[in-house]
């Protein structure tokens, strides 16, 4: 199992520096170790130590003088050693490790573009503007259904590139699209329904399922698309209330629906009255505008679900679902309950980048990129001997295994300790089970940190 945040670089230096105060290594007032000279030791890291100090001064156990450095502080030698606060191991514990690495760890495991990817300083500037413009919007609500301009722009950009028929009437914004799958599995299922996932899928959505009580149903995700024969066995012994599905660049495989599959899937959702939740996520590093099965149905019996947080900002958690007006108006109202509104400010800048340009400019610079990155993580892992589920053109993702590996426990040990984060593949399971797959993110692949963890398997 990957090791927790109780065993990161953070809490490896707290130990360290705080078992030196308690020993009396250090007098009161006498200055400690630079950061720099904390993190040449074996385990620690520069972020690592900047927070150990920040948390030991915190606690009152040293003194930051500015320009000068940490020094002990008085009777810091007899105050005892504080305990690493121990978290409970569960399944999630690969993912609080992406959350908890230093910035030099390589996140292989993770959901988003590394930070490198985005023009900063551009969208800075977009930032300082929209502050300058819209003061308000730093401190008051904003509509609960979402900044009108924003939806205006976003409608605008949902028709042009996704074929999508909609106008802002169709659109709620949300905090990230996990907030919107929340407000979705709320709104159209109850607890004992049946519901069909991809399999393999966003463990996130499974955990928000059961939580409601649902029945969750993995349908196995093949080259294009998810096995049809499967739903519509599952669809002939009893109702399905919803199908919640990627149908393009899925997450984990990179796997798109193919639109012979679309249209076969549409016809019997239509003819069991099962409701289709898209979540196009990573819709938009497809190279060409597609008709996918939002735009197939023209948003009859199908919802669909995207977000700014995996193409532009981990940190910027604006989301959105469209669908028919009526279920916006009731997604409006749970909404209002649970959470009244997402950040204005946010709002205001996408609609700036979507209205500008900047946007667009920004994913048709990570779609080549992204291409780029497939073709030389899919190369390596080949040339190592490693088994591809499907060789994306494009998207983020590769879902592999090698061919010795049952179990992949030791290698995701063993990547730890070289700072190389992995997600095994039980994450992705619709039933939680183990398999030998990794999803593996190619934005963050670099084949030559990357050989000593995934060429080992066949040395």
């Amino acid at each position: 199992m990957v090791q927790g945040s109780r065993d990161s670089p953070a809490e490896r230096a707290f130990v360290q520096i705080s078992e030196a105060l308690a020993t009396g290594t250090f007098e009161p007032g006498q200055q400690l170790p630079s950061i720099r000279q904390w993190a040449a030791r074996p385990g620690l890291s520069f972020h690592g130590v900047v927070r150990a100090y920040e948390r030991l001064e915190a606690l009152g156990r040293v003194v930051a003088n500015p320009g000068r450095g940490y020094f002990a502080a008085a009777g810091g030698a007899q105050a005892p050693v504080p305990a690493p606060t121990p978290r409970a191991s569960t399944e999630m514990d690969p993912f609080w490790a992406l959350f908890h690495a230093s910035s030099d760890s390589m996140k292989l495991g993770c959901g988003w573009l590394p930070p490198d990817w985005t023009d900063t300083r551009s969208l800075a500037r977009v930032i300082r503007r929209t502050a300058t413009f819209a003061r308000s919007s730093l401190v008051e609500y904003g509509d609960p259904a979402g900044y009108p301009p924003m939806r205006e722009a976003l409608a605008c950009h949902l028709r042009g590139r996704h074929c999508l028929p909609i106008t802002a009437s169709n659109i709620l914004t949300t905090l990230g699209a996990t907030q919107a799958l929340d407000l979705l599995i709320r709104l159209l299922v109850e607890p004992g329904d049946r519901v069909l996932v991809d399999d393999p899928c966003n463990s996130n959505l499974v955990r928000l399922l059961r939580l409601r009580g649902a029945r969750v149903i993995g349908i196995t995700r093949l080259g294009d698309g998810p096995d049809l024969d499967a739903v519509q066995a599952h669809l002939q012994t009893g109702p399905v209330r919803a199908f919640f599905i990627n149908a393009r660049l899925h997450n984990p495989t990179g796997t798109s629906l193919a639109p012979r599959q679309a249209c076969a899937l549409l016809k019997l959702s239509g003819a069991h009255g099962m409701t289709i939740v898209e979540d196009d996520v990573y819709g938009d590093f497809c190279s060409r505008p597609a008709h996918h099965l939002a735009s197939l149905s023209g948003l009859a019996n199908v919802v669909y679900v995207g977000s700014f947080s995996k193409t532009l900002s981990a940190n910027l958690r604006v989301g959105y679902v469209a669908a028919a007006p009526a279920l916006i108006s009731r997604l409006a109202d749970l909404k209002l309950l649970t959470s009244v509104a997402v950040p204005g400010f946010c709002e205001r800048f996408i609609g700036a980048i979507l209205a500008d340009g900047s946007y667009e400019r920004h994913v048709r610079q990570a779609r080549r990129r992204l291409q780029t990155a497939q073709a030389a993580t899919q190369r390596a892992l080949v040339q190592w001997g490693w088994e591809l589920y499907h060789a994306p053109r494009e998207g983020m993702f590769v879902w592999a295994r090698h061919p010795r590996l049952a179990c992949t426990r030791a290698l995701i040990e063993g990547a730890l300790v070289r700072h190389v984060l992995l997600a095994p593949g039980r994450l992705f399971s619709a039933g939680g089970e183990d398999n030998p797959w990794l999803r593996i993110n190619v934005a963050h692949f670099d084949p030559q940190r990357a050989r000593a963890v995934f060429q080992a398997v066949a040395d």
